[in-house]
């Protein structure tokens, strides 16, 4: 998903046009479902079933809401800068790359914890 959104914030910010906004939003509702929420859920495989429960209410409530929250006074801001949608759209391709870079690790983190937390099999000698 994060590199779809480097691809799809660099046409909205070269062809900034409906058919560009539809299409990006489409391509990433989908990601979103498909790929992402699942991924997500992985995530939580490796931590004890309360603390799971704990942090997905947290993550579904607190930080969606603060992300919206965030990203509407990001536009609301970068619009009072006199930026156009083309400039908004290329101020967000940095971001993707930080939150691509993100998923990299996170995913780095996962495979390290899975292993770590992992049943060792034993084979009698």
């Amino acid at each position: 998903l994060p590199a779809l959104s480097m691809v799809g914030f660099v046409a909205l910010g070269v062809t900034p046009t409906v058919a560009i906004i539809v299409l990006f939003q489409v391509l990433r509702r989908t990601g979103n479902f498909a790929v992402a929420r699942p991924t997500r859920e992985v995530l939580f495989t490796v931590i004890p079933r309360e603390d799971k429960y704990k942090a997905k209410s947290f993550i579904d409530t607190v930080i969606y809401r603060s992300g919206d929250q965030v990203g509407a006074w990001s536009y609301a801001l970068l619009s009072g800068l006199g930026l156009s949608l083309t400039g908004i759209a290329l101020a967000a391709v940095p971001l993707s790359v930080v939150w691509l870079l993100n998923s990299f690790w996170l995913g780095r983190e996962q495979e390290r914890l899975g292993a770590a937390f992992a049943p060792r099999s034993r084979v009698p000698v």
